[in-house]
């Protein structure tokens, strides 16, 4: 092919719900770290140093510390301190010739994009496949760390049978991306695309006519096509997360029915039994259920992004469409597949939020009926030490009425015709009074 381009473009997470406004996520510069990374392979002196290009990074003492603050007052979405591209030097590949290109860095919202162009230095070289390998495409793939997802463009002239553009296409594709899926064809910029599908890695190819390109439609509809990938990405990842969510917020809905059982079940236990059980489950249902609110948050959350963005997507794509581009794939995707992802997810909202009310009321039940468990027990011990005292106080003061330890040995006394000593007798009748006063003060005590 001559006139051969490659384009990566990575969309990442700048910041996520989760965080202060003002504030980057923790993962957010993995993107510029991995580029820098990438000039290990791809020797670029502007790879290795991209830090020193964007304003996202401070200097101090030869190092550079990711400061993302200066970012919140952009006037425009790039990221460079110049406001254009940093213009790649060029290096002489293994394959004979120098390789060019450049990076353009870019703020999108809450999303980081950078879009990485790679060609030979001299545009109109004929590369042959094997040669293509020198770009690197599979280093591109798997090096640049992006949490959203990556496009990755191949544009080439190619003067072969309209025929076998296709399984040509696939040819150049399985060579560094074997495990791809095709999709489909459109038509971009008068020139014919296949596209295929590996993960969340999107790869569009085109073997295009000579002077077939439009490169004025092109440039003037960079920004629709490359919003038009970033929202498209943003809704696959978003429905992913949400699908994650669910899943979770299920396994938990599972749980805390088996604990309803569990609940149900204390009736057949024992006061003291019940008291434990209660309270182990009060330590251990609300931070299930705390952990089922935060999914069931994040879901509708994911579902408000795919909404915005679903709106956002179909923008693009009509501007896209005006302009005479032939894109039946992503009409599709905005016709059925983003309908069918918010009902979806509509379902499962509905599905999980009448849990939510369940298990709130599970928790206060469990905490009520401890709370009353609680209290029978510590009424019922009170009663009881009541009680004991009420039967130690008759016994001692039947045992205090007579100074019988005084009467000699040989003085006995006759009671239900057994003799025995005064204060044997006295001993007895105080245990029988205690034991008497503790039982019927426990029962007056119950009924009060």
């Amino acid at each position: 092919m001559r006139n051969l381009t490659l384009t990566l473009y990575a969309f990442h997470l700048q910041q996520t719900l989760a965080d202060i406004p003002t504030e980057a996520s923790p993962e957010a510069e993995q993107l510029w770290e991995s580029i820098t990374q990438l000039g290990n392979s791809l020797p670029f002196p502007e790879f290795q140093n991209l830090k020193a290009h964007l304003i996202s990074y401070t200097s101090q003492q030869e190092s550079y510390t990711y400061t993302p603050q200066p970012e919140n007052n952009l006037f425009n979405e790039w990221l460079t301190h110049d406001g254009d591209a940093i213009e790649l030097t060029p290096f002489l590949t293994r394959a004979g010739f120098k390789l060019a290109g450049n990076i353009q860095p870019f703020r999108l919202h809450d999303s980081y994009f950078v879009d990485i162009t790679l060609q030979p230095e001299i545009p109109d070289l004929e590369i042959t496949l094997n040669q293509f390998l020198a770009f690197q495409p599979s280093t591109l793939i798997e090096q640049v760390k992006a949490d959203l997802g990556k496009i990755l463009m191949v544009y080439g002239e190619w003067e072969g049978e309209t025929a076998q553009q296709r399984s040509e296409a696939a040819k150049w594709v399985n060579t560094f991306c074997p495990n791809s899926q095709f999709m489909g064809e459109l038509v971009l910029f008068n020139c014919p695309f296949f596209l295929f599908e590996a993960d969340n890695l999107t790869i569009l190819i085109s073997l295009a006519k000579p002077q077939q390109l439009d490169l004025e439609q092109a440039d003037n509809n960079y920004s629709w096509l490359r919003e038009l990938f970033w929202t498209q990405k943003k809704i696959i990842s978003n429905y992913q997360e949400a699908r994650n969510c669910y899943y979770i917020a299920r396994s938990i809905y599972s749980k805390l029915e088996q604990e309803i059982q569990r609940f149900y079940s204390l009736s057949f236990r024992n006061s003291q039994e019940r008291l434990s059980e209660l309270d182990t489950l009060l330590k251990k249902i609300p931070l299930d259920w705390l952990e089922y609110q935060v999914n069931l948050r994040d879901l509708q959350a994911h579902y408000t992004t795919i909404e915005v963005n679903y709106n956002n997507f179909q923008t693009c794509l009509q501007k896209l469409l005006d302009s005479g581009n032939q894109l039946e794939l992503w009409s599709r995707f905005a016709e059925e597949k983003c309908p069918q992802y918010l009902t979806q997810l509509k379902t499962h909202q509905t599905y999980l939020q009448s849990g939510q009310d369940l298990f709130s009321h599970l928790i206060n039940t469990i905490r009520a009926t401890a709370e009353v468990e609680q209290a029978q027990n510590e009424k019922a011990l009170q009663n009881h030490i009541q009680a004991v005292g009420i039967g130690i106080t008759a016994g001692t003061i039947v045992a205090s009425s007579s100074g019988l330890m005084t009467q000699p040995k040989t003085e006995k006394a006759e009671i239900f015709g057994l003799s025995l000593h005064p204060l044997a007798w006295a001993l007895i009748f105080s245990v029988i009074c205690a034991v008497g006063s503790w039982g019927l003060a426990e029962k007056l005590l119950k009924k009060l």
